[in-house]
Parts: structure tokens; sequence; C-alpha cells
């Protein structure tokens, strides 16, 4: 019972020193405000200026839009200045060193964002401003923000952006409003306060330095204006793109390379290069809706696309000569000395190729027709059966033997015709696989060669630089666990 009585004496006396306390924060309120009109600048005199401090704390890197060039992020923006006609004495007011106002109902700087991108420049939230005793005033309105971020696609998805935040008044210039970074300094190396800062899942901040601008313009060069510009280096995590786009991208370029693997005369040569081709296509429409449209510079990506165009589309043309050269009749075409030597003399050691058994008798056929020596590497009988039946002298013999006689080198010139025919075909055959073999080793050296050129070509690549926000960000570590 006696518990009890104790507890209800507490909150009596409680509910006494709150109701005391809130009569006199009311009193309080009443007094500053009662005279307070906020479209008045704060000054006493014509003659002074309003010092007012700006900061950015970034709470989240919300989007970066490549295709329409805007960055969303969410802040809070953190103003301060002193305001003479909110002031008070504590001693006055119960201790009272603190009050809350709402921000509608005193005098606030208009700060806008410069480069925003979607029509909303100034702080549209209305909170409370913390007013101290002394009139300096804290006002850290939550805001999101979408503002201009020009895109630099060269070494995208290995690219490096610098976004930027640019504050300052609307409509008071530098001799009226003073603006400057919370710091004092004109040049901060880490100007954004990251404490709260949750990483993106996309992009690593390298750098968040800030300036203070000081512009004068033609219309009126004895009026300064003021501006606090953030910049916000950013460098974006390549995983999701390495794993999509360029690892697929490579293996398209490699599989170009078994289109040279395949036999000669099988026509599904053909298809697998135009399928190839077709594939490269669905990645260029891809790119096409991830960056922006820009008639500036090539991303890296596309760069890469363009090349591996560029050895799909050869090796669709090179298969077709292939595959004709690989037909090839006697009937319809001649094969010149200079390409036996070649093919058959010359290029097969220096692309890991045996000298075929046909190579010595084709290299003896002549450019004549009407010369008629036997083919090494034919049917002997049938060579040793031409030369004796040539030698024969049919006049002294009756008309029925030198008909036989007639009949046989008809038989003989046409086997040897025949073999000819065959061993020409053979030797087209061979040429289509020394072109292959010729542009298996090209492509393979210009598809490796050009991907490690291109996609290593990025400076990110070889930035080794830890992202800020590992060393001011106390949601890092927690974000990875």
């Amino acid at each position: 019972m006696l518990n009890f009585c104790t507890i209800i004496i507490f909150l009596f006396i409680n509910e006494i020193y709150e109701i005391h306390g809130n009569v006199e924060a009311k009193l309080l309120l009443h007094q500053l405000m009662k005279d307070y009109n906020k479209n008045v600048l704060p000054v006493q005199s014509v003659n002074q200026l309003v010092n007012m401090s700006l900061g950015l704390k970034l709470s989240q890197l919300s989007d970066i839009d490549e295709r329409n060039q805007i960055m969303t992020t969410n802040v809070w923006l953190e103003h301060e200045w002193t305001d003479y006609k909110l002031t008070w004495d504590p001693n006055q007011y119960g201790g009272i060193e603190v009050v809350e106002i709402p921000s509608s109902d005193i005098w606030v700087p208009d700060i806008v964002l410069y480069n925003n991108a979607d029509g909303t420049y100034e702080v549209n939230t209305i909170t409370k401003a913390h007013v101290h005793w002394n009139g300096t005033i804290k006002w850290n309105p939550p805001v999101i923000y979408k503002s201009y971020c020009p895109i630099n696609i060269q070494y995208y998805p290995f690219d490096i952006q610098n976004c930027t935040l640019k504050f300052g008044t609307w409509t008071h210039n530098g001799n009226l409003v003073d603006l400057n970074h919370k710091s004092g300094l004109i040049l901060v190396d880490v100007g954004v306060d990251l404490t709260d800062y949750y990483p993106s899942i996309e992009w690593d901040i390298l750098s968040v330095a800030a300036v203070r601008h000081v512009l004068i313009y033609d219309c009126c060069k004895d009026d300064p204006y003021y501006d606090v510009t953030f910049a916000i280096y950013i460098r974006r995590k390549p995983l999701f793109y390495m794993v999509n786009l360029v690892i697929p991208c490579v293996n398209i370029a490699f599989l170009t390379i078994l289109v040279f693997c395949l036999p000669s005369d099988c026509g599904e040569k053909l298809t697998l290069s135009i399928s190839i081709f077709v594939a490269l296509q669905v990645f260029y429409l891809l790119l096409i809706d991830l960056i922006p449209p820009t008639s500036l510079t090539i991303s890296l990506l596309g760069t890469y696309l363009f090349f591996t165009l560029v050895l799909v589309n050869a090796s669709i043309f090179i298969t077709i000569i292939t595959l004709n050269i690989h037909w090839r009749h006697p009937n319809t075409h001649h094969m010149p000395n200079w390409v036996k030597r070649w093919f058959f003399q010359i290029i097969p050691p220096f692309i890991f190729m045996a000298k075929p058994h046909i190579a010595n008798a084709i290299l003896q056929t002549e450019d004549d027709p009407s010369k008629e020596e036997p083919i090494n590497g034919g049917n002997n009988n049938l060579n040793r059966l031409n030369n004796y039946v040539k030698a024969i002298s049919i006049d002294k013999y009756p008309p029925i033997i030198q008909q036989a006689i007639k009949d046989i080198r008809y038989i003989s010139e046409t086997q040897r015709e025949s073999q000819k025919d065959d061993l020409e075909r053979e030797g087209w055959r061979f040429i289509a696989l020394v072109i292959d073999r010729c542009f298996l080793i090209i492509f393979i050296i210009l598809t490796i060669t050009g991907s490690i050129m291109i996609l290593l070509s990025a400076p990110s690549i070889r930035d080794k630089s830890v992202p800020i926000e590992r060393l001011y960000s106390r949601h890092y570590n927690s974000q990875l666990s």
C-alpha cells in the first residue's frame, strides 16, 4: 500500500512539472512569434548579411539512370544560420535553451538545387527547426533529389562517374546571404557526411568533395553569387555486368573460332556463323536500352560488340569462300601454278599441316593441257599402258586392230583425265583446309588480343581505391553481414 501511494505522489509531482514546463514553453513561443515576420531578412540593418552554413548528409544513393542521366539521392540538407529576433534568456523561461519551431513559421533561406532534373528545386518538406536561445537555428530537412548527372559511357560497364549537387540561394546575392560550407573552408576533401549512408548495391563512392564558388555575372558585377557544390565521385560495381553482359559477349567472340574447326564441306559452318550473328544483334538491342543515346563516344562494351561483329561478319564471308573452294570442279575452275606453290609447298609448314600425298602429283601437272605426262601418284599400270599405246604405230595393223588400238587410247585418255580431275578436286579440298587452318590461327590471335586490349583499357579495372563509405559509414559492415 505504501509503494502504491509513493507511485501516485511521484506521478502527481511529475505532472505538475510537465504542466509548468509546457506553460513556460508556450509562453516562450508566444513571445518569440508575437511580432515576428518570416518574410523579412533576419538582420538588424541593411548593411549586415546573414551568415549561413550548408552541409549535406547522404543517406542513400538510390539510382543512377544512365539513359536519362539522372542521379537520385536521399539526403539531409543541413542549414545553420542566426536569427537575432529569435533569442531569449533561458533563466526567464525555466532553463529552456532549445525549442522546435515549424520551418513554415520562420524565415528560412531559399536554398535550391541548381542542377535539378525533375522540376523540384527547393525543399518542400515542412519540418521543425531547432532554435537555440542565442538565435542559432539548425534545420535539417530530409529531401529526395533528382539531379542532372552527365554520364560518360566511354568505359561502360567499368566506368567512373562524377555527379554533382550544386546548391545556392535563389533570390539573395552574396551581399545579403553569405553562403559557406559548414566547415568554413572553400575546398573540403570529405564534404559530405556519410555516417548514416547505406551503401549502394551498384556503386562505390570514391570521394565526396565540396567546394564553394563565387560567381560574378555581367549583368550585376557588384553582386556576387555564392554556391556550394558537392562532387560525388562514384565507381560502378561490375560483377553484375561481368556475369550478364561481358562474359556472354566474350563467349560469343570465342565461338567464332569454332567455325573454322568444322570440316570444310560441313554446311553447319555457315549456320553456326549466322546463329552467332543473330545472338550478337540481341546483345546490341539489350545494350541500347541500358546506355544513354549519345553520339559523343562509344562505350567500351559497344566497342567490343562491334569488334565481335566484325569477326562474325568476316567468318561468314570466309566460310562462304571456303565452301566455294571446297566444291570447285576442274571443268569450271583451273588451279594456277602460284596457288599450287603457295598452298602445297609454302603455307602448310607454317600452320602445322603435313604435306599431302597428292602434293607432288599436283605440282608436276602443267597449265598446258596439251602436255600429257604421266601423273605421279596415279595408277602405274594405267601410266605404262598409256605410254605403250602412244608408242604403237597403228598403220601396219589391219583395220580391226587399228580400231581396237584407238578404243584403247580413248579409254586410256578418259581414265587419265578422270584421274587428273579427281586429283585436282582433292587439291581444291586441301586448299580449303589450308584456308580454314590459316584463319583459325588468325582468329585465335585476333580474338585474344582484341579482348585483352579492349576490355582491359578501362582505368577502373586497375583502380584499387578503397570506397570511402568503408571508412565513414556505420552501416557498411552491417550490410555486408
